[in-house]
């Protein structure tokens, strides 16, 4: 079935076909069969379930020990998801690029804002007291589901805007001052998105899958633990490949299909999404050359 298959490659990285080419993502463009039940066609569902995965991936980053692990860790996530966005779209991005293009926002990633959650990762942490650590990291689910759609308007977005003939975002034509503009014109989109279908459909399963959820967590934080203790004084990466992420991947391989699937079949959103972002672009061109 469709909703089985993975990738296949050991670096990760994304098919060629398919997502983020703006007539397939469109209603009406060939995302699946006529029949709503029918699942995806095989040569984009790979593809777009890449994308839920860092998405989901990004939602683990608030299930941290402390705040300052939050942001670092989802700071990673979302350069390492641009890199494989880019280079699925043939965009050969430059490490300052990759930065810009990351940022969850309209600055760098925001601490958590639920502070019990982070009073309690702290405490946990301090004390090495799991049960305290465990509290933590249930108070601070909610924005689990915050970050995970953050990270997918983000990172679904960056895939329109490499398909976007008017986005420019190929070489020769790209420039730092284009780069910036469809920066900021995706982190307006996202801040100013009607997410709660999304919100809705990620907080269910959040919540029914929360165990499974601070299992990974866990793991994650175990990664992120051990490359700050090898690498002090530089910035924590995820590493194409790297076994941290692998197991993070075949622990949530189900809870990925599954949201996948339920995404991509929400066309109102990712239309609705596309038209926003195209608006903000052309109001901040329009206002470079006024």
């Amino acid at each position: 079935m469709a909703t089985e298959q993975r990738p296949g490659n050991s670096e990760d990285t994304l098919e060629e076909t398919g997502i983020g080419r703006s007539i397939e993502l469109r209603p009406g463009g060939h995302l699946g069969g006529s029949d709503p039940l029918e699942p995806p066609v095989d040569a984009d569902f790979p593809s777009f379930r890449r994308l839920i995965f860092y998405s989901v991936l990004g939602g683990l980053c608030p299930l941290l020990p402390d705040p300052a692990g939050e942001a670092r860790a989802c700071a990673a996530v979302c350069r390492r998801m641009v890199v494989e966005l880019g280079r699925s779209r043939g965009l050969e991005l430059v490490a300052e690029e990759v930065r810009l293009l990351a940022e969850c926002g309209e600055e760098s990633p925001p601490a958590r804002p639920n502070g019990l959650a982070a009073a309690l990762g702290r405490t946990a942490t301090a004390l090495r007291w799991r049960p305290l650590y465990r509290l933590a990291r249930r108070l601070a689910l909610p924005d689990g589901v915050r970050r995970a759609v953050e990270t997918f308007d983000q990172g679904y977005l960056l895939l329109h805007a490499a398909g976007l003939e008017a986005a420019e975002m190929h070489l020769p034509e790209r420039t730092g001052t284009q780069v910036r503009q469809v920066r900021a014109a995706i982190a307006g989109t996202v801040r100013d998105a009607d997410d709660r279908p999304l919100r809705r459909e990620i907080g269910h399963l959040f919540q029914s899958q929360r165990a499974l959820l601070l299992r990974a967590a866990e793991r994650l934080s175990g990664y992120f633990a051990g490359f700050e203790r090898g690498a002090a004084g530089r910035s924590a990466e995820l590493a194409p490949g790297s076994g941290a992420v692998r197991a993070i991947e075949g622990l949530l391989g189900g809870l990925v299909d599954h949201l996948a699937v339920t995404l991509w079949e929400n066309r109102e959103y990712l239309a609705d999404l596309e038209r926003a972002f195209e608006a903000n672009l052309t109001r901040r061109r329009a206002g470079s050359t006024a």
